[in-house]
Protein backbone atom coordinates (compact mmCIF):
# COMPACT_ATOMS: atom_id res chain seq x y z
CA UNK A 1 0.00 0.00 0.00
CA UNK A 2 1.41 3.57 -1.00
CA UNK A 3 1.69 6.64 1.33
CA UNK A 4 -1.00 8.90 0.46
CA UNK A 5 1.00 12.24 1.08
CA UNK A 6 -2.39 14.62 1.73
CA UNK A 7 -2.41 16.42 4.84
CA UNK A 8 -5.64 14.85 7.01
CA UNK A 9 -7.50 16.33 9.80
CA UNK A 10 -10.15 14.59 12.07
CA UNK A 11 -11.61 14.94 15.43
CA UNK A 12 -10.05 12.12 17.82
CA UNK A 13 -11.59 12.64 20.99
CA UNK A 14 -15.30 10.55 21.67
CA UNK A 15 -18.04 12.66 19.98
CA UNK A 16 -20.17 14.24 22.59
CA UNK A 17 -20.22 16.94 25.27
CA UNK A 18 -17.13 16.70 27.00
CA UNK A 19 -14.40 19.04 29.14
CA UNK A 20 -12.11 18.91 26.08
CA UNK A 21 -12.29 17.94 22.40
CA UNK A 22 -9.26 17.38 20.28
CA UNK A 23 -8.70 17.71 16.36
CA UNK A 24 -5.97 16.20 15.33
CA UNK A 25 -3.93 17.31 11.70
CA UNK A 26 -1.13 15.17 10.17
CA UNK A 27 0.96 15.66 7.16
CA UNK A 28 4.04 17.73 5.37
CA UNK A 29 1.71 21.12 5.95
CA UNK A 30 0.47 20.54 9.37
CA UNK A 31 1.70 23.58 10.60
CA UNK A 32 1.21 25.64 8.32
CA UNK A 33 -2.31 24.70 8.32
CA UNK A 34 -2.63 25.26 12.11
CA UNK A 35 -1.21 29.26 11.63
CA UNK A 36 -3.70 29.27 8.74
CA UNK A 37 -6.57 28.82 11.94
CA UNK A 38 -4.67 29.30 15.04
CA UNK A 39 -3.24 32.76 16.43
CA UNK A 40 -1.30 31.79 19.63
CA UNK A 41 -0.86 34.69 22.27
CA UNK A 42 2.23 36.20 22.26
CA UNK A 43 2.92 35.55 18.35
CA UNK A 44 4.22 32.81 16.20
CA UNK A 45 6.95 32.38 18.41
CA UNK A 46 5.32 30.82 21.21
CA UNK A 47 4.51 27.95 19.61
CA UNK A 48 7.07 25.86 20.22
CA UNK A 49 7.80 21.81 19.30
CA UNK A 50 6.13 19.84 22.08
CA UNK A 51 5.25 22.42 23.86
CA UNK A 52 0.90 23.41 24.12
CA UNK A 53 0.06 27.06 23.64
CA UNK A 54 -3.18 29.38 24.17
CA UNK A 55 -4.07 31.11 21.43
CA UNK A 56 -7.41 31.47 19.38
CA UNK A 57 -9.19 29.79 16.30
CA UNK A 58 -10.15 31.91 13.55
CA UNK A 59 -11.95 31.83 10.67
CA UNK A 60 -9.10 33.35 8.19
CA UNK A 61 -11.88 34.23 5.66
CA UNK A 62 -14.56 35.92 7.77
CA UNK A 63 -11.73 36.92 10.85
CA UNK A 64 -14.62 35.47 13.08
CA UNK A 65 -13.64 33.70 16.51
CA UNK A 66 -14.63 30.07 17.26
CA UNK A 67 -12.52 29.23 20.29
CA UNK A 68 -9.81 29.56 22.34
CA UNK A 69 -8.36 26.57 22.75
CA UNK A 70 -4.45 25.17 23.31
CA UNK A 71 -2.47 23.88 20.10
CA UNK A 72 0.71 21.74 19.83
CA UNK A 73 3.24 20.77 16.97
CA UNK A 74 5.01 17.85 17.23
CA UNK A 75 7.75 17.52 14.06
CA UNK A 76 8.03 14.20 11.95
CA UNK A 77 9.70 11.66 11.95
CA UNK A 78 9.50 11.92 16.07
CA UNK A 79 5.59 12.13 16.12
CA UNK A 80 3.05 9.21 16.00
CA UNK A 81 2.59 9.28 12.24
CA UNK A 82 6.39 9.55 11.59
CA UNK A 83 4.95 12.52 9.49
CA UNK A 84 4.11 16.45 10.84
CA UNK A 85 1.49 16.55 13.74
CA UNK A 86 -0.82 18.82 15.19
CA UNK A 87 -3.07 19.24 17.36
CA UNK A 88 -6.33 21.71 18.67
CA UNK A 89 -7.36 21.19 22.41
CA UNK A 90 -11.00 22.50 22.10
CA UNK A 91 -13.77 22.80 24.30
CA UNK A 92 -15.61 19.91 23.69
CA UNK A 93 -19.43 20.72 21.74
CA UNK A 94 -19.43 18.59 19.22
CA UNK A 95 -20.97 21.02 16.94
CA UNK A 96 -17.85 23.58 18.17
CA UNK A 97 -15.16 20.47 16.67
CA UNK A 98 -17.13 20.14 13.60
CA UNK A 99 -17.48 23.63 12.30
CA UNK A 100 -13.40 23.77 13.66
CA UNK A 101 -12.84 20.75 11.31
CA UNK A 102 -14.74 21.89 8.69
CA UNK A 103 -12.36 25.03 8.54
CA UNK A 104 -9.34 23.00 8.62
CA UNK A 105 -10.82 20.73 5.52
CA UNK A 106 -11.53 24.28 3.92
CA UNK A 107 -7.75 25.43 4.30
CA UNK A 108 -7.03 21.95 2.46
CA UNK A 109 -6.96 19.46 4.57
CA UNK A 110 -8.61 15.91 3.76
CA UNK A 111 -10.94 13.91 6.23
CA UNK A 112 -8.87 11.53 7.66
CA UNK A 113 -10.43 7.44 6.98
CA UNK A 114 -10.97 5.32 10.08
CA UNK A 115 -7.40 4.52 11.20
CA UNK A 116 -5.41 6.46 8.73
CA UNK A 117 -3.33 7.97 11.15
CA UNK A 118 -2.28 4.64 12.85
CA UNK A 119 -1.78 3.03 8.67
CA UNK A 120 0.82 5.97 8.35
CA UNK A 121 2.44 4.97 11.56
CA UNK A 122 2.91 1.44 10.16
CA UNK A 123 3.64 2.56 6.77
CA UNK A 124 6.46 4.91 8.01
CA UNK A 125 7.90 2.42 10.25
CA UNK A 126 7.16 3.51 13.35
CA UNK A 127 5.16 0.82 14.20
CA UNK A 128 4.72 -2.93 12.92
CA UNK A 129 1.24 -4.24 11.71
CA UNK A 130 0.84 -6.50 15.03
CA UNK A 131 1.54 -2.84 17.39
CA UNK A 132 -1.04 -0.99 14.93
CA UNK A 133 -3.81 -3.88 15.78
CA UNK A 134 -2.98 -3.53 19.80
CA UNK A 135 -4.02 0.41 19.41
CA UNK A 136 -7.38 -0.47 18.43
CA UNK A 137 -7.13 -3.23 20.84
CA UNK A 138 -6.40 -0.86 23.48
CA UNK A 139 -8.85 1.39 22.77
CA UNK A 140 -12.14 -1.49 22.96
CA UNK A 141 -10.34 -3.10 25.67
CA UNK A 142 -13.35 -3.77 28.49
CA UNK A 143 -11.36 -4.64 31.73
CA UNK A 144 -8.16 -3.88 32.69
CA UNK A 145 -6.64 -7.41 32.03
CA UNK A 146 -7.22 -6.42 28.15
CA UNK A 147 -6.34 -2.75 28.48
CA UNK A 148 -3.19 -4.85 30.01
CA UNK A 149 -2.79 -7.25 27.08
CA UNK A 150 -3.43 -4.34 24.03
CA UNK A 151 -0.63 -2.17 26.11
CA UNK A 152 2.32 -5.30 26.24
CA UNK A 153 1.56 -5.76 22.66
CA UNK A 154 1.83 -2.23 21.53
CA UNK A 155 5.02 -1.99 23.72
CA UNK A 156 6.62 -4.57 21.24
CA UNK A 157 6.49 -7.43 23.68
CA UNK A 158 4.55 -9.53 20.87
CA UNK A 159 6.84 -8.67 17.82
CA UNK A 160 9.94 -8.63 19.83
CA UNK A 161 9.36 -12.86 20.40
CA UNK A 162 8.20 -13.24 16.39
CA UNK A 163 10.83 -11.55 15.28
CA UNK A 164 13.35 -13.88 17.03
CA UNK A 165 11.60 -17.17 16.27
CA UNK A 166 11.68 -15.83 12.56
CA UNK A 167 15.83 -14.59 13.19
CA UNK A 168 16.72 -18.02 14.55
CA UNK A 169 14.82 -19.80 11.79
CA UNK A 170 16.20 -17.46 9.01
CA UNK A 171 19.80 -18.64 10.77
CA UNK A 172 19.13 -22.06 10.08
CA UNK A 173 17.89 -21.36 6.19
CA UNK A 174 21.74 -19.53 5.51
CA UNK A 175 23.46 -22.66 7.01
CA UNK A 176 21.21 -24.34 4.80
CA UNK A 177 21.41 -22.20 1.66
CA UNK A 178 25.02 -22.03 2.14
CA UNK A 179 25.43 -25.64 2.48
CA UNK A 180 23.77 -25.81 -0.73
CA UNK A 181 25.59 -23.02 -3.21
CA UNK A 182 29.18 -23.69 -2.16
CA UNK A 183 29.64 -27.07 -1.41
CA UNK A 184 33.23 -27.11 -1.89
CA UNK A 185 33.89 -24.12 0.69
CA UNK A 186 31.65 -25.02 3.35
CA UNK A 187 30.79 -28.16 4.74
CA UNK A 188 27.02 -29.01 4.27
CA UNK A 189 24.85 -28.89 7.70
CA UNK A 190 24.36 -32.42 8.93
CA UNK A 191 20.80 -33.32 9.96
CA UNK A 192 21.57 -33.53 13.47
CA UNK A 193 22.83 -30.09 14.20
CA UNK A 194 19.91 -28.79 12.41
CA UNK A 195 16.94 -30.14 14.42
CA UNK A 196 17.94 -29.08 18.03
CA UNK A 197 17.13 -25.30 16.78
CA UNK A 198 14.54 -25.80 14.59
CA UNK A 199 12.60 -27.79 17.29
CA UNK A 200 13.11 -25.19 19.91
CA UNK A 201 11.73 -22.71 17.50
CA UNK A 202 8.53 -25.02 17.30
CA UNK A 203 8.21 -25.30 20.95
CA UNK A 204 8.20 -21.27 21.28
CA UNK A 205 5.59 -21.33 18.31
CA UNK A 206 3.65 -24.10 20.20
CA UNK A 207 3.75 -21.92 23.56
CA UNK A 208 2.95 -18.87 22.20
CA UNK A 209 -0.49 -20.70 20.68
CA UNK A 210 -0.85 -22.25 24.20
CA UNK A 211 -2.14 -18.87 25.05
CA UNK A 212 -4.27 -18.26 22.54
CA UNK A 213 -7.83 -18.95 23.78
CA UNK A 214 -7.10 -16.67 27.12
CA UNK A 215 -5.73 -14.01 24.71
CA UNK A 216 -8.86 -14.42 22.45
CA UNK A 217 -11.02 -14.20 25.74
CA UNK A 218 -9.47 -11.24 26.95
CA UNK A 219 -10.10 -9.42 23.69
CA UNK A 220 -13.63 -10.43 22.73
CA UNK A 221 -15.19 -11.58 25.86
CA UNK A 222 -17.04 -14.89 25.92
CA UNK A 223 -20.68 -15.10 25.72
CA UNK A 224 -22.18 -17.24 28.80
CA UNK A 225 -25.89 -18.44 28.59
CA UNK A 226 -27.80 -19.09 31.91
CA UNK A 227 -30.03 -22.02 31.26
CA UNK A 228 -32.77 -23.95 33.33
CA UNK A 229 -36.23 -24.85 34.07
CA UNK A 230 -38.70 -22.02 35.63
CA UNK A 231 -37.17 -21.05 39.23
CA UNK A 232 -34.28 -22.80 38.89
CA UNK A 233 -32.54 -19.56 40.35
CA UNK A 234 -31.33 -18.14 36.92
CA UNK A 235 -32.31 -14.96 37.56
CA UNK A 236 -30.61 -14.77 41.49
CA UNK A 237 -27.71 -16.16 39.99
CA UNK A 238 -27.20 -13.47 37.82
CA UNK A 239 -28.31 -10.54 40.52
CA UNK A 240 -25.25 -12.85 42.58
CA UNK A 241 -22.94 -12.54 40.59
CA UNK A 242 -23.14 -8.83 39.53
CA UNK A 243 -23.54 -8.16 43.11
CA UNK A 244 -26.55 -6.15 42.18
CA UNK A 245 -30.28 -6.62 41.19
CA UNK A 246 -30.10 -6.56 37.49
CA UNK A 247 -32.74 -8.86 37.08
CA UNK A 248 -36.34 -9.48 38.71
CA UNK A 249 -36.83 -12.07 40.87
CA UNK A 250 -40.45 -13.58 41.90
CA UNK A 251 -42.01 -16.77 42.66
CA UNK A 252 -43.83 -16.82 39.58
CA UNK A 253 -42.70 -19.35 37.48
CA UNK A 254 -41.64 -17.45 34.13
CA UNK A 255 -41.14 -14.37 35.35
CA UNK A 256 -37.95 -14.09 32.72
CA UNK A 257 -39.25 -13.73 29.40
CA UNK A 258 -36.50 -12.12 27.78
CA UNK A 259 -33.05 -12.25 27.15
CA UNK A 260 -31.36 -9.99 29.31
CA UNK A 261 -27.50 -9.52 29.33
CA UNK A 262 -24.54 -7.75 31.78
CA UNK A 263 -20.81 -7.95 31.51
CA UNK A 264 -19.23 -9.28 34.19
CA UNK A 265 -15.22 -8.95 34.71
CA UNK A 266 -13.88 -12.37 35.77
CA UNK A 267 -10.41 -12.30 36.46
CA UNK A 268 -9.60 -10.21 32.96
CA UNK A 269 -11.94 -11.50 30.97
CA UNK A 270 -15.35 -10.41 29.66
CA UNK A 271 -18.42 -12.59 30.47
CA UNK A 272 -21.03 -11.51 28.84
CA UNK A 273 -23.80 -13.15 31.18
CA UNK A 274 -26.91 -13.75 29.35
CA UNK A 275 -30.25 -14.01 31.71
CA UNK A 276 -33.04 -16.71 29.62
CA UNK A 277 -36.26 -17.77 29.83
CA UNK A 278 -36.99 -20.72 31.88
CA UNK A 279 -37.35 -23.77 30.06
CA UNK A 280 -40.74 -25.38 29.86
CA UNK A 281 -42.98 -27.87 27.69
CA UNK A 282 -44.83 -25.19 25.61
CA UNK A 283 -48.20 -26.18 26.49
CA UNK A 284 -47.36 -24.94 29.83
CA UNK A 285 -46.41 -21.57 28.56
CA UNK A 286 -48.20 -18.55 26.71
CA UNK A 287 -47.26 -16.95 23.46
CA UNK A 288 -44.45 -14.43 25.11
CA UNK A 289 -43.19 -17.26 27.48
CA UNK A 290 -42.96 -19.33 24.32
CA UNK A 291 -41.27 -17.27 22.73
CA UNK A 292 -39.16 -16.48 24.88
CA UNK A 293 -37.95 -20.30 25.25
CA UNK A 294 -36.95 -19.92 21.81
CA UNK A 295 -34.74 -16.98 22.21
CA UNK A 296 -33.51 -18.69 25.42
CA UNK A 297 -32.26 -21.93 23.09
CA UNK A 298 -31.00 -19.96 20.39
CA UNK A 299 -29.01 -17.85 22.72
CA UNK A 300 -27.71 -21.45 23.85
CA UNK A 301 -26.69 -22.72 20.69
CA UNK A 302 -24.15 -19.42 20.07
CA UNK A 303 -22.73 -18.98 23.07
CA UNK A 304 -19.61 -19.63 24.02
CA UNK A 305 -19.90 -20.90 27.42
CA UNK A 306 -22.99 -22.81 28.81
CA UNK A 307 -24.11 -22.63 32.47
CA UNK A 308 -27.08 -24.52 33.22
CA UNK A 309 -28.83 -24.19 36.55
CA UNK A 310 -30.59 -26.84 37.92
CA UNK A 311 -32.87 -26.60 41.63
CA UNK A 312 -31.25 -29.20 43.72
CA UNK A 313 -33.73 -28.79 46.19
CA UNK A 314 -36.05 -31.13 43.63
CA UNK A 315 -34.92 -34.52 42.28
CA UNK A 316 -33.56 -34.76 38.87
CA UNK A 317 -36.26 -34.96 36.16
CA UNK A 318 -36.16 -36.20 32.52
CA UNK A 319 -36.42 -32.25 31.29
CA UNK A 320 -32.93 -31.51 33.23
CA UNK A 321 -31.14 -34.42 31.94
CA UNK A 322 -32.09 -34.24 28.48
CA UNK A 323 -30.42 -30.69 29.17
CA UNK A 324 -27.04 -32.05 30.61
CA UNK A 325 -26.88 -33.83 27.47
CA UNK A 326 -27.59 -31.07 24.77
CA UNK A 327 -24.45 -29.29 26.64
CA UNK A 328 -22.33 -32.12 26.06
CA UNK A 329 -19.47 -31.35 23.96
CA UNK A 330 -19.70 -27.93 24.71
CA UNK A 331 -17.68 -26.24 27.34
CA UNK A 332 -20.46 -26.31 30.16
CA UNK A 333 -20.26 -26.11 33.77
CA UNK A 334 -22.81 -27.15 35.38
CA UNK A 335 -24.79 -25.33 38.82
CA UNK A 336 -26.41 -26.80 41.61
CA UNK A 337 -28.38 -24.27 42.99
CA UNK A 338 -30.55 -23.91 46.51
CA UNK A 339 -28.47 -26.05 48.02
CA UNK A 340 -29.19 -24.20 51.12
CA UNK A 341 -32.39 -25.52 51.41
CA UNK A 342 -31.87 -29.01 49.61
CA UNK A 343 -32.44 -32.38 51.66
CA UNK A 344 -29.21 -34.87 51.92
CA UNK A 345 -31.16 -37.36 49.50
CA UNK A 346 -31.85 -34.65 46.58
CA UNK A 347 -28.24 -33.47 46.76
CA UNK A 348 -27.07 -37.22 47.05
CA UNK A 349 -29.35 -37.77 43.94
CA UNK A 350 -27.60 -35.06 41.96
CA UNK A 351 -24.14 -35.80 42.91
CA UNK A 352 -24.63 -39.17 41.13
CA UNK A 353 -26.67 -37.49 38.34
CA UNK A 354 -23.59 -35.00 37.39
CA UNK A 355 -20.58 -37.48 38.50
CA UNK A 356 -17.58 -36.71 35.75
CA UNK A 357 -19.42 -33.65 35.21
CA UNK A 358 -18.02 -30.28 35.81
CA UNK A 359 -20.59 -28.62 38.35
CA UNK A 360 -20.61 -26.64 41.43
CA UNK A 361 -22.83 -26.33 44.40
CA UNK A 362 -24.16 -22.87 45.49
CA UNK A 363 -26.63 -21.12 46.93
CA UNK A 364 -27.46 -17.34 45.08
CA UNK A 365 -29.81 -16.83 48.08
CA UNK A 366 -27.15 -16.90 51.05
CA UNK A 367 -24.03 -16.50 48.66
CA UNK A 368 -22.51 -19.93 49.56
CA UNK A 369 -20.27 -21.87 47.02
CA UNK A 370 -20.06 -18.40 44.92
CA UNK A 371 -16.35 -18.25 45.59
CA UNK A 372 -15.43 -21.81 44.21
CA UNK A 373 -17.97 -21.19 40.87
CA UNK A 374 -16.09 -17.99 40.08
CA UNK A 375 -12.73 -20.20 40.50
CA UNK A 376 -14.33 -22.87 38.18
CA UNK A 377 -15.06 -20.66 36.15
CA UNK A 378 -11.74 -19.12 35.85
CA UNK A 379 -10.24 -22.19 35.22
CA UNK A 380 -12.62 -23.66 32.84
CA UNK A 381 -12.01 -19.88 30.27
CA UNK A 382 -8.22 -20.80 31.11
CA UNK A 383 -7.82 -17.49 33.12
CA UNK A 384 -5.07 -18.72 35.63
CA UNK A 385 -2.59 -19.43 32.79
CA UNK A 386 0.09 -17.11 33.21
CA UNK A 387 -0.35 -13.89 30.45
CA UNK A 388 1.08 -11.03 32.47
CA UNK A 389 4.56 -9.80 33.18
CA UNK A 390 6.56 -10.54 29.73
CA UNK A 391 4.48 -13.28 28.61
CA UNK A 392 2.83 -11.54 25.43
CA UNK A 393 -0.25 -13.19 24.44
CA UNK A 394 -1.78 -13.96 21.12
CA UNK A 395 -5.21 -12.78 21.16
CA UNK A 396 -6.17 -12.06 17.13
CA UNK A 397 -7.27 -15.03 14.70
CA UNK A 398 -5.27 -13.43 11.94
CA UNK A 399 -2.27 -14.10 14.07
CA UNK A 400 -3.41 -17.05 15.09
CA UNK A 401 -3.91 -18.83 11.98
CA UNK A 402 -0.35 -17.40 10.79
CA UNK A 403 1.22 -19.15 13.54
CA UNK A 404 -0.80 -22.12 12.99
CA UNK A 405 0.57 -22.29 9.31
CA UNK A 406 4.14 -21.33 10.45
CA UNK A 407 3.52 -24.15 13.36
CA UNK A 408 3.09 -26.44 10.20
CA UNK A 409 5.98 -25.90 8.24
CA UNK A 410 8.46 -25.93 10.73
CA UNK A 411 7.26 -29.80 11.93
CA UNK A 412 7.34 -30.63 8.25
CA UNK A 413 11.06 -29.61 8.67
CA UNK A 414 11.74 -31.68 11.72
CA UNK A 415 10.06 -34.37 10.08
CA UNK A 416 12.14 -33.72 6.63
CA UNK A 417 15.51 -33.85 8.76
CA UNK A 418 14.47 -36.60 11.09
CA UNK A 419 13.76 -38.85 8.00
CA UNK A 420 17.19 -38.51 6.70
CA UNK A 421 16.54 -36.49 3.64
CA UNK A 422 18.52 -33.59 2.37
CA UNK A 423 18.35 -30.45 4.58
CA UNK A 424 17.24 -28.11 1.34
CA UNK A 425 13.88 -29.84 1.68
CA UNK A 426 13.54 -28.62 4.70
CA UNK A 427 14.50 -24.94 3.64
CA UNK A 428 11.27 -24.71 1.75
CA UNK A 429 8.79 -25.09 4.72
CA UNK A 430 11.77 -22.96 6.95
CA UNK A 431 10.87 -20.38 4.07
CA UNK A 432 7.35 -20.93 4.31
CA UNK A 433 7.48 -20.70 8.03
CA UNK A 434 9.07 -17.48 7.90
CA UNK A 435 6.68 -15.70 5.53
CA UNK A 436 3.67 -16.40 7.92
CA UNK A 437 5.53 -14.65 11.06
CA UNK A 438 6.53 -11.76 8.52
CA UNK A 439 2.56 -11.79 7.85
CA UNK A 440 1.60 -10.65 11.62
CA UNK A 441 4.27 -8.11 11.87
CA UNK A 442 3.43 -6.85 8.39
CA UNK A 443 6.57 -7.54 6.74
CA UNK A 444 4.24 -9.20 3.93
CA UNK A 445 1.18 -8.17 3.60
CA UNK A 446 -1.86 -7.48 1.02
CA UNK A 447 -3.38 -3.85 0.65
CA UNK A 448 -6.85 -6.10 1.22
CA UNK A 449 -5.69 -7.43 4.73
CA UNK A 450 -4.72 -3.75 5.73
CA UNK A 451 -7.77 -2.13 4.72
CA UNK A 452 -9.84 -4.69 6.63
CA UNK A 453 -7.52 -4.12 9.47
CA UNK A 454 -8.05 -0.74 9.90
CA UNK A 455 -11.95 -0.28 8.57
CA UNK A 456 -11.70 -1.59 12.32
CA UNK A 457 -10.33 1.88 13.87
CA UNK A 458 -12.17 4.78 14.86
CA UNK A 459 -11.68 8.32 13.19
CA UNK A 460 -9.29 10.02 14.17
CA UNK A 461 -6.74 7.22 15.46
Amino acid sequence: MNLDHDTIAAIATPLGQGGIGIIRISGSTARQTLLRVFAPQGGRQALQPRYLALGRVIDPDSGLELDQALAVIMPGPCSYTGEDVAELHCHGGLRLLEEILALLLRQGCRLATPGEFTLRAFLRGRIDLAQAEAVCDLIEAKTPAAAAQAERQLAGLLSLRLAAIAAELRRILAEIVVGVDFPDDVDAPQNAALLPPLTAAAAEIAQLLAGADLGLSRREGVRAALLGAVNAGKSSLMNALLQRERAIVTSLPGTTRDLLEENLDLAGIPLLLTDTAGLRRPDEADEAERLGIERARAMAAQAGLLLPVFDASQPPDQAGRELLLSCRGRRYLAILNKCDIATEQALSLWRAELAGQPHCEISAKTGDGLVALKDALRLLLGAELDGEGDSPLVNNLRHIEALRRAETHVAAACETLRQGLPADFAGIDIENACAGLDEILGLSVSDEVLKEIFSRFCLGK
